[in-house]
């Protein structure tokens, strides 16, 4: 079992060529502003980091994806150009996903340096791909203590009437994360530390419960914001506990 992943989105710049509308959507932190691919073949993402970076984690979030669609993933020396696999294709979402919006997650075994890189998409559906989120990155990995866990917010409102009914205004339930580790050395603190002071409560980052479930996976990656920090706690000159939580982007 992998350990809980937490990955900050690098910055990405689309190949102008990305064929469909609402190409600069998947720059944008709303998973709601999304990209619709022009039909259901299958389609290229060119990306560019702008700078060689050395990433390991792939995540195309709140798609349509299809039962049988599927991605693959290269590297490359220029646009669209000295392609090497780094990653054969493979279905995009889980096949327990109950949708209607699916994430599409992939790891690598170790991380690959390069500044451009390659998403070949197979919606092989009957409705043309959407995404709404890209997040190319490296996983900080940690195993968590058992407590805490996954907690359903729901962002309806309700008021108990007097005849014993109730008013209601529809939102939506959405999924809320929390988690503990409890022996991290000097070095993981500071990757931790660092990536909390850059994402802040405001800005999205990717976190996934454990990439090896055998079940149950969309529902263990949350896109989303840091929801509060803690102190961090100090147990004894190797081990360093720190809780955190995670608030899903609905």
């Amino acid at each position: 079992m992998s350990g809980v992943l937490i990955i900050k989105p690098l910055a990405v710049v689309l190949a102008p060529s990305l064929p469909g509308s609402g190409q600069a959507n998947l720059l944008t932190a709303d998973p709601n502003e999304a990209w619709i691919a022009p039909s259901t073949a299958a389609v290229t993402m060119d990306i560019d980091m702008g700078a060689s970076v050395s990433i390991d984690s792939f995540y195309l979030g709140y798609t349509n994806a299809a039962a049988s669609a599927t991605w693959a993933i290269a590297r490359a020396t220029g646009l669209g150009t000295g392609l090497t696999s780094i990653r054969a294709a493979a279905p995009m979402r889980s096949a327990d996903s109950e949708g209607p919006r699916h994430h599409c997650f992939a790891r690598l075994p170790a991380p690959i340096s390069s500044r451009y890189f390659r998403l070949t998409l197979t919606q092989a559906g009957t409705a043309p791909l959407y995404a709404g989120a890209l997040v190319l990155g490296r996983a900080f990995e940690k195993h968590r203590e058992y407590g805490a866990g996954r907690t359903p917010i729901d962002t309806s409102t309700r008021e108990d009437l007097p005849g014993g009914g109730f008013a209601i205004s529809e939102g939506v339930v959405k999924s809320q994360f929390a988690f503990s580790f409890v022996d991290l050395t000097e070095a993981e603190t500071g990757q931790l530390w660092a990536i909390k002071k850059d994402r802040g409560v405001t800005r999205p980052v990717l976190v996934v419960e454990d990439v090896d479930l055998s079940s149950g996976l969309n529902d263990a990656i949350h896109y989303g914001v840091f929801e509060r920090f803690q102190a961090y706690e100090r147990l004894d000159p190797a081990a360093t506990r720190w809780a955190g939580s995670v608030l899903d982007w609905a």
